[in-house]
């Protein structure tokens, strides 16, 4: 009897780590800033926005795909080669609301080498962003 109420103890414990674990990781997401979301505006319109983001230059910062899914949003997989020829990569959902000025957030999803925060220096987001869409961080 002991051994099962033991067992017991143990899975609620793991049971409520693991809830608290989540709860966190939840929060993370949720807060401004490189790991959580980052949020833009610009003067250009919505349709402008995506045909920036259709055409890659040569000059860009990153290499990147935006393809765009089912619920409205993109998947913005940024791409950096370094010299050790070891790419590094990062990838967001990117959502763009029109109005008076685009508002474009950024919410980050996953890091290649499983990493809870992006690897890229948010002052190199902003580079890509302003070169990119001519757009300035707001949070």
């Amino acid at each position: 009897m002991p051994a099962v109420f033991s067992l017991v103890l143990i899975l609620a414990a793991a049971a409520l780590i693991w809830q608290l674990a989540r709860r966190a990781e939840r929060r993370r997401k949720h807060l401004p800033g490189p790991a959580g979301y980052l949020e833009y505006r610009t003067d250009l319109p919505f349709d402008g926005c995506l045909d920036a983001l259709a055409q890659p230059a040569p000059q860009d910062v990153f290499t990147y795909t935006c393809p765009r899914q089912a619920d409205g949003t993109f998947l913005l997989h940024l791409t950096l080669h370094n010299a050790t020829n070891q790419p590094i990569d990062t990838v967001f959902t990117l959502r763009m609301d029109s109005g008076r000025q685009t508002v474009i957030t950024l919410h980050f999803l996953r890091e290649a080498f499983g990493y809870r925060e992006p690897v890229f220096p948010q002052e190199l987001m902003d580079e890509f962003m302003a070169q990119k869409l001519g757009a300035r961080r707001v949070r």
